[in-house]
């Protein structure tokens, strides 16, 4: 089992950032972040830590807010 460092003053989502991943816990934390166990395959800033039920979770999928019809048609060439 490993150990997330988990920064509760950098929020993501609904819960906090995933600074870092350790074998054991190396150091006390500061009072804004804590030690929480997660599984050996996850990897810092990958997923968010949810403290209402102690879970790791994925950030949801990016979304394009542009369609593509609001950008300028171009043919290659340059005005100078």
């Amino acid at each position: 089992m490993k150990y997330a460092l988990v920064c509760k003053n950098e929020p993501r989502e609904q819960g906090y950032r995933v600074a870092e991943i350790v074998d054991a816990i190396p150091f006390e934390p500061a009072p804004d972040h804590m030690w929480v166990e997660c599984a050996d395959d996850l990897l810092a800033d990958a997923k968010w830590f949810d403290p209402s039920d102690n879970t790791y979770k994925d950030f949801p999928a990016p979304t394009n807010t542009q369609s593509s019809g609001d950008q300028p048609t171009t043919t290659g060439t340059q005005t100078i």
